[in-house]
């Protein structure tokens, strides 16, 4: 061994206990491990896809997510999601009740929505700047239609009846980045992402569906055909 190499040896050995001591010295920050937990909370834009898009337009919502860090270094994760969307909305102007007539007014709102929820895994670049991560999940999407009643000066509705509804098993894949803004044992992390789900053939309702007959019977005419979308996210993530 020179005697160059040998003196640089003994130098980082002298330094190693003079560096462990300098991180127990006020104002120095220690490590922060990996956050073992996060919440997800994203605002959805849905917008279908093949069969489906014959049918629907874009739609809209929010997805709340739980991760759980798998691996020590937090680069895999089991995620569990949960989100609700709606692709259809139509409101019209009704006559309370045949005993009244229209003497008092109120807006009937039919709704055509979907709930999705799944597990997966998930996995990113635990460090650095910008994240990227994959994620899928299987589980199930709930179609469904129903209306609801508002008076002219309520913000809740008081009546709502459920049209038609199916409910089948779903998987989602996609990926996206986050992007760290506040570091700590809080870290909160700006999420960008997009993701395909994959519902195979579903029966459902969309705008128009549901005709009031004379008499006040209701004519439903139900869709199917695959109902697949990609959803395009954008949240934070906030560590737990």
């Amino acid at each position: 061994m020179s005697r160059r190499l040998l003196a640089l040896t003994l130098a980082l050995v002298a330094a190693t206990p003079l560096a462990a001591r300098a991180q127990e010295r006020p104002g120095i920050r220690p490590i922060v491990p990996p956050t073992r937990f996060y919440i997800d909370i994203t605002g959805v834009l849905e917008v279908p896809h093949d069969q489906f898009s014959n049918y629907v337009g874009n739609g809209g919502g929010l997805n709340v997510g739980f991760l759980a860090r798998l691996s020590r270094n937090g680069a895999a994760l089991l995620r569990l999601d949960a989100g609700y969307l709606v692709y259809g909305r139509e409101t019209r102007r009704s006559c309370l009740s045949e005993t009244v007539g229209c003497l008092i007014t109120v807006d009937v709102t039919t709704s055509n929505d979907i709930f999705v929820a799944g597990i997966g895994p998930q996995f990113m670049v635990p460090r650095g700047p910008i994240r990227p991560y994959v994620t899928g999940t299987a589980g199930l999407a709930y179609f469904f239609t129903h209306s609801s009643i508002e008076g002219s000066n309520n913000s809740e509705p008081f009546a709502d009846t459920k049209h038609f509804d199916d409910l089948v098993f779903a998987w989602t894949g996609g990926g996206g980045v986050l992007i760290p803004v506040r570091g700590g044992r809080t870290p909160i992390l700006i999420d960008l992402g997009a993701r395909y789900h994959d519902n195979g053939d579903v029966s459902y309702l969309r705008e128009g569906s549901i005709t009031v007959q004379p008499g006040g019977s209701l004519l439903i005419r139900p869709i199917r055909s695959r109902a697949n979308f990609i959803s395009y996210h954008l949240g934070v993530a906030i560590g737990l």
